[in-house]
């Protein structure tokens, strides 16, 4: 029996290895999504997630997050060796002017609070190398949620409906690049 368990132990353990680590600090890092990961985030995604793929039209979780494995910019955050602690990106709407951060969370982020939090903020700044602005669109009753985008640097720009859920619109500009250092607001000197 004892052998049995470490055999799984083991194999738990490796399960993860290969995965390429693009942003890491200590235990927590952050890995490009990939199909072999659906199956795992469908089992463990978190009940408010769910309700929100639903709201949003997704009857079939699964199905959903297939297509956002394909059509988005995407990344799961990890603690070594654990299922994910959050899978988020950027999606890309031709009707919008900035590409549209997203997250969606396990079930088990909230005993990882802290590494949320700095590993979100890290997330950010990785958006910021290649992005000049972020939207993002969180629902108004989640009030963590709201307050973590504009923790993150997002300024809620208004509000908006679909059908009796309302929506919180946020838009984060690059500090980095809208700033009286950026080339583009430098004065023209001759």
């Amino acid at each position: 029996m004892t052998h049995i368990i470490s055999n799984k132990l083991l194999m738990a353990s490796n399960k993860y290895t290969d995965e390429v680590k693009i942003i890491r600090r200590g235990q927590y890092y952050l890995t490009p999504f990939t199909t072999d990961h659906i199956d795992e985030v469908v089992e463990h995604l978190s009940k408010e997630s769910r309700r929100e793929l639903k709201l949003l039209g997704h009857t079939d979780i699964s199905q959903a997050i297939k297509q956002m494995q394909k059509h988005s910019e995407c990344y799961i955050a990890r603690k070594e060796n654990e299922t994910f602690l959050a899978v988020g990106g950027l999606w890309y709407h031709e009707d919008q002017d900035f590409p549209q951060m997203f997250a969606m969370f396990s079930n088990n982020i909230k005993g990882n609070f802290n590494a949320m939090a700095r590993g979100s903020l890290m997330f950010v700044k990785f958006f910021d190398r290649t992005q000049s602005h972020m939207s993002m669109v969180i629902m108004s009753d989640y009030e963590f949620m709201l307050n973590w985008a504009s923790w993150l640097g997002f300024e809620a720009m208004g509000v908006s409906a679909s059908g009796p859920t309302k929506y919180v619109d946020f838009v984060r500009c690059n500090p980095n690049e809208n700033s009286v250092r950026g080339k583009l607001l430098r004065p023209v000197t001759h």
